[in-house]
């Protein structure tokens, strides 16, 4: 009943609008948009509900989906480049700067040296991640499903932005310690102070001349216990409002960051679950000028009112990229 009469209500106002800009009578556009609609359902049913839902399925099923802001246990990619205004199809063409120009005091040399910029070209293909296909068996009309089209599409947004969150963790940490690049992985002992370690990291970091306002550290929930273990009163200001600065770095917690390997304390392969014969758990430290994100096209797919299923079928498909832009700048707390 309710239906019925919000689409009469929709009608009406309609047909207001209709005999305001055309002088008819108001029951006469009443009447046709009343007629209107019968027509496009039954030219509707004769496409097998393609015709009338296809559009529409785009339309109400699509927009819902887009992140509109990253997911709160995501809150790190906040902190980080976002290149989504780059993406053409569904690539990002960059450069990397060559070297800074030498700076002379009290020059007297005439002419001044010159040296040609030697820019190297990047280019970044945004990958692919599908959702699996859900089924809605004995859907009514997608657009009165209100309810339960947002139950699912929150399912499949969840899926995607976890999954973009986890591969963008470990494309942030460092394969290893390197010096060269200036990534610094630093393996405690079982009763090691994660606190030191941290303050450690922010010393190389200094030492690195890496800007400071670009600092990030993404804990690991075992490392912030023993944080608690060593200063609640800190534990409890990192808690308090992630994105906070302390001992220099924007601190944010995540579960779901990357293992190394106990062997040689290099990064585990992505998605390997944790073994801990095996593995170690790790805290990252990165510069949110030296990694990126970025979201490219968002797709929807569907076999509405399908007969062998009895429903509609649906999933999507997403274009999202996060890496390090060099693989420089990076570090891990290890233990």
């Amino acid at each position: 009943m309710f239906k019925f009469l919000n689409s009469i209500f929709a009608n009406l106002i309609l047909a207001i609008l209709i005999s305001l800009f055309t002088g008819l009578p108001v029951y006469v556009t009443f009447a046709f948009t009343i007629g209107l609609g019968i027509l496009m359902r039954k030219v509707s049913k004769q496409f097998n509900g393609k015709l009338a839902f296809d559009g529409l399925a785009t339309q109400v099923w699509l927009p819902d989906v887009l992140p509109s802001q990253f997911y709160p246990e995501n809150n790190f990619l906040s902190a980080v480049r976002d290149l989504s205004s780059l993406v053409e199809n569904n690539t990002i063409n960059l450069a990397e700067a060559g070297a800074d120009p030498d700076v002379l005091v009290n020059n007297t040399v005439y002419p001044v040296p010159i040296t040609d910029v030697t820019d190297v070209p990047r280019e970044v293909q945004l990958k692919t991640y599908d959702t699996t296909n859900s089924v809605v068996r004995n859907a009514i009309a997608i657009e009165l499903a209100y309810d339960q089209r947002m139950l699912y599409i929150d399912k499949h947004q969840k899926a995607l932005l976890k999954k973009f969150g986890k591969d963008a963790a470990w494309a942030y940490a460092p394969q290893v310690n390197d010096a060269t690049k200036f990534n610094n992985v630093l393996s405690l002992g079982g009763n090691d102070s994660v606190i030191d370690a941290f303050i450690d990291q922010q010393a190389y970091f200094g030492s690195c001349n890496a800007p400071s306002e670009d600092w990030v550290s993404v804990l690991d929930f075992n490392h912030m216990a023993k944080i608690a273990k060593e200063d609640k009163v800190l534990y409890k200001a990192i808690m308090a409002k992630p994105g906070e600065i302390f001992y220099g770095f924007k601190i944010y917690t995540y579960s779901q960051l990357p293992f190394y390997l106990q062997a040689d304390n290099t990064k585990a392969a992505l998605g390997v679950a944790y073994n801990p014969e095996i593995h170690k758990r790790s805290s990252i430290f990165f510069l949110g000028s030296e990694v990126i994100k970025a979201m490219g096209t968002l797709e929807f797919f569907s076999r509405l009112k399908d007969p062998e299923a009895r429903g509609d079928i649906f999933g999507y498909q997403a274009r999202f990229t996060a890496s390090s832009f060099r693989n420089k700048y990076m570090g891990a707390i290890l233990q």
